[in-house]
């Protein structure tokens, strides 16, 4: 118990260490915070173990917490292995149209999340000269321009002709980026999905809940700092998804 008790400290230790360098690094949202969460659960249930508590409640309480417990930790592992599952691909040739899927842009251009998803649509784009691409992305509140104009900016700068490129620029997050973009499309077009590695399995999801059958994902690269809480958000949303 002690070698169980020493391994669940480091991992709280770990835990409140990474949600710390993600607060510190600004990573764009407050999920950061369940890492906090996460380390004081590792704390409280060495402790738990540490005083003896598991043995001070009913035996049916012990069972339905552990079956709980055991029951999310499948299901999350499960969600997990099938969005790693689609972060390696290699995309389809010649599709109809690409959809390029917005990210936050910022005063000085796209952030590097954005930058990602436009280096691979532009390397697609090069690849496969009659495929049309739809740039998706709305303005937020703390956005210079829309995002699917930053990022028409970026591909026509880049060498991509503008007539292939078609701006979505209503959509406020990825279930409308899919939505309004599918009205731009022809029916039956092939049609390839750009977004980050760990994002794409989401993604298509939306694509096929929203009518969207000839489906192809486009994987761009994302920073390996931020795998584990990027992997761990897109599980938490997706199961959101699925659900609502």
């Amino acid at each position: 118990m002690i070698i169980i008790r020493i391994l669940l400290y480091i991992l709280a230790a770990a835990s409140f260490g990474y949600g710390f360098m993600l607060y510190r690094v600004h990573s764009g949202s407050y999920f950061f915070t369940i890492w906090w969460i996460l380390g004081l659960g590792f704390i409280a249930l060495g402790l738990s173990i540490r005083f003896e508590l598991f043995k001070k409640l009913p035996l049916w309480l012990n069972i339905g917490m552990a079956a709980i417990a055991l029951f999310f930790v499948i299901l999350i592992a499960f969600v997990l292995v099938k969005i790693v599952s689609y972060s390696e691909n290699k995309p389809e040739k010649d599709l109809d149209y690409i959809i390029v899927l917005g990210a936050q842009v910022r005063a000085d251009g796209p952030s590097r999340v954005l930058r990602y998803r436009l280096e691979a649509a532009y390397d697609y784009l090069k690849n496969n000269p009659g495929t049309q691409c739809i740039v998706s992305g709305g303005q937020g509140s703390n956005e210079i321009m829309s995002e699917a104009e930053a990022m028409k900016k970026y591909l026509t700068e880049s060498g991509i002709d503008e007539n292939r490129i078609i701006m979505e620029d209503k959509s406020t997050d990825t279930n409308e980026n899919i939505q309004f973009s599918r009205q731009l499309l022809p029916e039956g077009a092939s049609v390839g999905i750009v977004t980050s590695n760990f994002h794409l399995y989401r993604a298509v999801f939306l694509c096929k809940k929203n009518g969207l059958s000839n489906i192809f994902p486009i994987a761009a690269k994302s920073e390996t700092f931020y795998a584990p809480n990027n992997y761990l958000r897109e599980a938490f949303a997706y199961i959101k998804d699925l659900i609502f």
